[in-house]
């Protein structure tokens, strides 16, 4: 069988190449580009999300470091008050300072800090002490300053009382965070 070539089988061929051509134009516009943006935006959002996997670790993870986070800052605003083992505290460095602690008072009852809920509060302490040396008073206060527990002196002062003999006072407040307060629950 011979294919004779004539206007018509051209015509035809042409008009086939067409559909074939429409065919594939139209299946790729109406069916394979919906089908690759939707696997584009797939592929995105895997990759979004396993970047958000990567920064923010699992649970457990983030629980242990806010435990280790907790444990770090405890010293420094403890849960409860614990005015005895920082009055022990500041008794060894006065004995190191060579000043006599002669009377620790509690100046106010413990309340809640301004702006903050209730279940942060200080405590205000006054504290009477004697030295040989107005030094050994500045040394002790500073030194209780340094400590990681924040240490808030807000007066401090010293009298000459005679030839080696130097009276001082100062106040401080201690912060504290008290758990399960009613308030804060």
């Amino acid at each position: 069988m011979k294919l004779k070539w004539d206007r018509l089988s051209i015509l035809l061929a042409f008009v086939m190449g067409l559909m074939v051509l429409a065919a594939f134009v139209f299946g790729h516009v109406y069916f394979l580009a919906p089908i690759k943006q939707g696997a584009d935006r797939a592929a995105q959002l895997v990759a979004e999300q396993t970047s958000l996997l990567a920064d923010y670790p699992p649970e457990a993870t983030l629980l242990e470091e806010y435990r280790q986070t907790y444990e770090e800052t405890w010293e420094f605003l403890p849960e409860g008050e614990r005015v005895d083992q920082e009055l022990v505290i500041m008794e060894q460095l006065a004995a190191e300072e060579n000043v006599l602690v002669q009377q620790i008072v509690r100046a106010e009852e413990p309340e809640p800090i301004e702006g903050l809920d209730e279940s942060y509060r200080k405590s205000t302490y006054e504290v009477e002490m004697t030295s040989t040396a107005a030094v050994n008073l500045q040394r002790l206060v500073e030194r209780l300053e340094g400590l990681e527990r924040i240490w808030n002196i807000h007066s401090f002062g010293f009298e000459k009382l005679g030839e080696e003999s130097f009276s001082g006072t100062f106040t401080f407040e201690l912060f504290y965070y008290v758990a399960g307060s009613e308030e804060s629950q």
